[in-house]
């Protein structure tokens, strides 16, 4: 097992195709941990394995690797960018203790990262941001720089100033020690600084050393005394304040090439904590120290579960020492007890036996069959429970079902497992339709599940929109008669109803009453009758949906006692319903559902002009609890929100995101009667 101190376990996160991968490709050839570098587009990079990765050429789950590089042992979590796979790339940050944030060098996609560093921040994690694609033509570091600061703040500050920019960038000057280094591949040999940025290397030191001022009162004297600060403090200072989450450095990078790959080591080594540094709170939060020699305290924080080879449970150890055979207790899951059937380090889809894994280590449990994303594991029976990320709210959602009907049987098992692996997906029958429904994040989030779902068990479905539940009802009132009557050889049918149909208010529902005088309806028939009602209901006069919020009353008839039975009184009341609600103005309501959407400021206003493009009713709009955001509540039909998640994304650079819940019926607007309902 490695030395504690000499651990870095680093978060590799950051808008979609900001390179991500490519980096971490190109860190794991610089330590040595593979031969020869991977490539996305060729679908042959380490971490992005997973056939749905390739396929999309994109992160679509977290992929962990390690690497050994100058004695320290460094664990990456090469985490999805997009937007619909953002709560994988929480659950993995949870158990890293720092977080590279990788952006493009254009400063227009520097809003798509704020609610990742929302969450970093909220955590308190150490962090830098590496401006990365600075080959690419058009790359823009210093806009890009200061979209970070605007946005971020003052302590976002430059540790390194670029040479050259697009075709030409070919190395950075490292302004701590104010000295120029030219890149040779992956690796660095000293060069001059250029006249020409000289000015503007000045200029970014000073900003680092007034940043790291602000936290060091004999800086801050030496800076006001025009005393020029030795280098070895300006190191000092950069570990100690980067380490405590107090400045952020940004880092200048060409992935690609693997430009600026050394420096990136080397900041993982120096400016990030190991985790016996790193804060580590339970649930209450009382502190947890690292020793190797405690009770074992580990924290799930990934599922991967293969057809053949079961489920692997990726833990980061935050105390104590897990072996490959240990019996565990679920402190998550009542003290249920679980056995280890083996340890691995993974790199990517390759698995390395390991007999034992010390605090601050993350390591993977074969066959916890019971253990999901998010439980606490201990050993003894020691009873500590670990905080658990929120999830947020599923917001897009297909109806799903089987292809083949011989897999009826199995596709509730199926999807449990990719629920299990992916805890963000939620599975539930809809409320109105009872349809078998997928939900998650996003479209793309449902789609890669159904294509995973698919791949690894052999599982076809068909997926569509969610059905609108539209429903009728009636705007007045009528009575009808009908007489049903058949005669065969043996006793015929004989049944006679007279049936006030009366309009309710919405909500209503259905309702049944009996106001027969005399008997001259059996009391025996009500129920038949009733049913026969219920069963008209099913499909309403206009375009066939259910229909509801009436009353009918049962008032008069008559019976033959040889020929009357349940079955025909039953179908006098559905004839009596067939034909009396045409006659009573029916209407088509369609649901209405309340939506609260949070949006940036800056957005509020085409955001409101979007939902009234909807037929959306504005209630109102108050800031957020989350500063510079405003939340906007609205009456929406739902049909307008079958794809709305993907549009509001869109609008908002990957920054909105709402909550909806059923309101009410309305009648539908106009003469529009709806689709028609299905046989």
């Amino acid at each position: 097992m490695p030395d504690i101190s000499r651990i870095r376990n680093i978060a590799i996160v950051g808008s979609h195709h900001a390179g991500k991968t490519t980096l971490v490709e190109s860190v794991l050839a610089h330590c040595g941990a593979i031969n020869r570098r991977g490539s996305v587009i060729e679908g042959t990079s380490t971490t992005d394995y997973e056939p749905e990765c390739i396929a999309h050429a994109q992160s679509t789950c977290v992929g962990f690797a390690h690497a050994t590089c100058d004695d320290i042992d460094i664990t990456l979590a090469d985490c999805p960018g997009f937007i619909d796979f953002m709560e994988e790339t929480r659950l993995a940050i949870s158990g890293m203790d720092a977080v590279v944030i990788v952006i493009d060098a254009d400063a227009s996609r520097i809003a798509q990262t704020r609610s990742l560093v929302d969450f970093i921040e909220s955590r308190k994690l150490p962090h830098l941001f590496v401006i990365n694609k600075l080959d690419r033509p058009g790359s823009d570091f210093v806009a890009t720089l200061r979209a970070l600061q605007e946005a971020y703040g003052r302590h976002v500050v430059a540790e390194q100033w670029p040479i050259g920019s697009a075709e030409r960038f070919h190395g950075y000057v490292d302004l701590a020690e104010m000295k120029a280094l030219e890149f040779d591949g992956s690796s660095e040999k000293p060069t001059q600084v250029p006249d020409n940025i000289k000015d503007d290397a000045q200029r970014a030191r000073a900003e680092l050393l007034e940043a790291l001022s602000d936290f060091d009162d004999h800086l801050m004297e030496e800076l006001l005394e025009g005393v020029e600060p030795p280098v070895d403090e300006i190191e000092k200072d950069l570990c100690e304040e980067c380490a405590h989450d107090q400045i952020i450095p940004v880092l200048a990078a060409a992935g690609g090439p693997g430009f600026g790959t050394a420096a990136l080591v080397r900041a993982m080594e120096k400016w990030f904590p190991s985790p016996q540094n790193a804060a580590q709170v339970d649930a209450e939060g009382r502190p947890i120290e690292p020793k190797s020699d405690g009770p074992l305290i580990a924290h799930v924080i990934k599922t991967f579960i293969h057809p053949q080879s079961g489920k692997l449970s990726v833990v980061r150890v935050l105390t104590g020492t897990l072996k490959g055979d240990a019996t565990l207790t679920n402190i998550s899951k009542g003290a249920e007890k679980v056995r280890c059937a083996g340890l691995f380090r993974l790199l990517g889809k390759k698995q390395e036996a390991i007999p034992a894994a010390g605090p601050g280590s993350v390591a993977a449990i074969a066959r916890l069959e019971t253990v999901s994303t998010g439980d606490t594991l201990t050993s003894d029976g020691f009873k500590v429970l670990l905080p658990r990320v929120q999830l947020s709210e599923p917001s897009f959602a297909v109806a799903i079902r089987p292809k083949e009907r011989l897999d009826e049987a199995k596709i509730s098992q199926m999807l449990s497992r990719i629920l299990d692996e992916d805890p963000a997906l939620r599975l539930q029958r809809a409320e109105f339709t009872n349809e078998l429904q997928l939900l998650g994040i996003g479209e793309q989030h449902v789609t890669t599940a159904i294509e995973r779902l698919g791949r690894k068990y052999n599982l076809a479905v068909e997926s569509h929109a969610p059905q609108v539940p539209y429903q009728e009802t009636i705007t007045a009132g009528t009575a009808v008669h009908s007489r049903y009557k058949h005669q065969t050889g043996g006793h015929g049918q004989f049944g006679d109803v007279w049936l006030r149909i009366e309009s309710r208010e919405r909500g209503h529902g259905f309702t049944f009453e009996e106001k027969i005088v005399g008997g001259v309806v059996p009391r025996q028939f009500f129920p038949a009758v009733e049913k026969g009602i219920r069963e008209a209901l099913l499909r309403g006069p206009v375009s066939g949906y259910p229909v509801t919020d009436l009353h009918v009353v049962l008032y008069d008839g008559s019976y033959h006692s040889v020929d009357s039975s349940e079955q025909a009184f039953k179908t006098a009341a559905a004839m009596s319903m067939r034909d009396g609600l045409p006659k009573c103005n029916p209407v088509v309501l369609e649901p209405i559902v309340r939506v609260q959407v949070t949006v940036p400021t800056a957005y509020t206003s085409a955001v409101i002009q979007q939902l009234t493009a909807k037929r959306g009713q504005i209630l109102g709009m108050n800031p957020a609890d989350q500063p510079g955001f405003d939340t906007i509540e609205a009456d929406v039909p739902q049909v307008e929100l079958a794809r709305y998640i993907t549009e509001l994304r869109t609008a908002t650079q990957g920054l909105g995101s709402f909550r909806w819940h059923h309101e009410r019926f309305d009648p539908v607007p106009g003469k529009w009667v709806g689709p028609k309902a299905a046989v």
